[in-house]
């Protein structure tokens, strides 16, 4: 019996670690959501992002296919948009960058802090 309790441990203790490892692995998207994005970006350092155009993606990447669709004036991208307004140091650097704020359809968030900002 003691045994079997020892390898049952060894082997529960490697499955946390690679689960452990595997969940820290995971796009940042898969744990956020909408409401946590928004407040990320309500608060994020205007020295924080990256911008992609959507259509410089290739046809089947994850960003292209879940913003893909998202209309400029969806409600999820006006969401986006309102938290890039309401944190003004983040909209100005946006703008002098030349990005319009009415383009963003969508946004993710990195390992890192940053947010990625999906343009159409």
């Amino acid at each position: 019996m003691n045994r079997f309790a020892t390898m049952f441990s060894a082997t529960a203790l490697t499955a946390i670690a690679f689960g452990a490892d595997a969940y820290a692995a995971m796009p940042a998207t898969a744990m956020a959501s909408p409401q946590q994005i928004e407040n990320t970006i309500t608060k994020l350092s205007p020295s924080a992002y990256n911008v992609i155009w959507l259509d410089s993606l290739k046809t089947h990447d994850a960003a292209k296919e879940q913003f893909g669709n998202v209309k400029p004036t969806s409600q999820e991208a006006r969401l986006v948009q309102a938290s890039v307004i309401a944190n003004p140091a983040l909209a100005r650097k946006l703008q002098a960058d030349k990005v319009e704020l009415e383009n963003i359809v969508g946004a993710q968030q990195a390992a890192d802090g940053s947010v990625t900002f999906y343009l159409r």
